[in-house]
């Protein structure tokens, strides 16, 4: 007897990595094999045929993760027992009308249900004060240490407990969760809408207006960064895990991505020089120091406080995502392939920018 097909809810068809997972689980994922009956979330009709466009079997629905009654209805309306969120890594708002749906589709289909909530980098960071002295291993207790955290940035402060105030609700309903949290993500999106990122974007953003970047933090801080395909593939080992009730998850099921480290001056000046070499200009070896009128000049092209302008684009993340790789996730990309394509990054970048805009997204990687 065949069995009813698992129901799998994607948001965020038209973003980065939405639309970059779509793609990937459409064309490498083998859905009827897994018997997934996958939805994706769009906000607009017109957005309807672009999702038919990319091919293999899949039902956008017309919806807003803001909307919280509309969502539950879809989940719920779908028999959905899976919930991928890409969108909104800063709102518990998001979060609980899809937790509050699946604890519904649980109680009818008497099935595990899931709710892989995409968090960042930047909560497990300096900016919140992890300790950067070790490396933070998400197979270890990073629950008690979030919980424990005195974080003093006053804007990363009211997002801190965010991903523990999810796993602590949705294990009260029942349902398993999973926080995934991709770092600095790199390289074309595939999807039909945004196909550039965050951080590096506003790395990009700020030499071009300004004709340089500086070192806003003269540690030299590096950070965690993952190339897009290999992001897309992290979700797809936990979503084939949770499939065969394998993932950790919960308070054990954090999933930091990660395929090494990155200093922020070697990137920014990698990145003025490829646009200086643009423009037919010799290479610069170092950076100036940012002033204070510097961080202001920064900030008003990143379009946030001047507070911000260290948390978007410094700071130090020293994370390792041991449970993806137990899972069998294999990352291709690492810190080598990310300098040697800078130039064609930042091409990219310049061709894609004038068409899409992230100055909404600068908390969320």
């Amino acid at each position: 007897m065949l069995t009813e097909p698992t129901a799998v809810l994607l948001t965020g068809a038209s973003g980065y990595l939405g639309g970059s997972l779509l793609v990937y689980l459409l064309n490498k994922f083998d859905l009827e094999f897994r018997n997934i009956k996958l939805f994706t979330l769009v906000r607009k009709s017109e957005q309807v045929l672009k999702v038919l466009e990319q091919g293999g079997k899949v039902i956008p629905l017309i919806g807003d993760v803001q909307d919280a009654e509309g969502m539950k209805k879809l989940i719920i309306d779908n028999l959905v027992s899976i919930v991928i969120e890409t969108v909104d890594a800063r709102q518990f708002a998001v979060a609980e009308p899809c937790i509050e749906a699946l604890a519904v589709v649980k109680e009818r289909l008497n099935v595990p249900v899931h709710f892989v909530h995409t968090s960042g980098a930047k909560m497990f960071s300096s900016h919140v004060g992890i300790d950067q002295s070790n490396f933070l291993n998400d197979d270890g207790d990073v629950y008690n240490t979030m919980a424990e955290l005195d974080t003093r940035h006053s804007v990363m402060k009211q997002f801190v407990s965010l991903n523990n105030q999810i796993i602590d609700f949705a294990e009260s309903k029942g349902i398993r969760s999973y926080i995934v949290a991709p770092p600095m993500v790199y390289g074309p999106g595939t999807g039909f809408g945004n196909k550039i990122s965050i951080q590096i974007v506003a790395l990009v953003r700020v030499a071009r207006t300004l004709g340089v970047l500086f070192e806003v933090d003269q540690t030299d801080t590096t950070w965690a960064l993952m190339h897009i395909d290999d992001q897309v593939a992290l979700y797809a080992t936990v979503l084939d895990n949770i499939l065969l009730l394998k993932a950790p998850y919960g308070k054990n099921g954090f999933y930091l991505s990660e395929n090494g480290n990155f200093g922020w001056r070697s990137l920014s000046l990698a990145i003025v020089n490829a646009l200086r070499e643009r423009n037919g200009l010799e290479n610069l070896h170092e950076l100036p120091v940012a002033t204070d009128q510097d961080l202001v000049a920064m900030a008003n092209v990143l379009n946030c406080n001047v507070g911000m302008v260290p948390v978007s684009i410094a700071g130090n993340c020293l994370i390792r995502g041991n449970n993806a790789r137990k899972l069998g996730w294999v990352p291709q990309h690492g810190v080598e392939h990310l300098m040697s394509n800078v130039d064609k990054e930042v091409a990219f970048i310049l061709e894609e920018d004038s068409v899409f805009s992230t100055k909404t997204e600068l908390l969320l990687s």
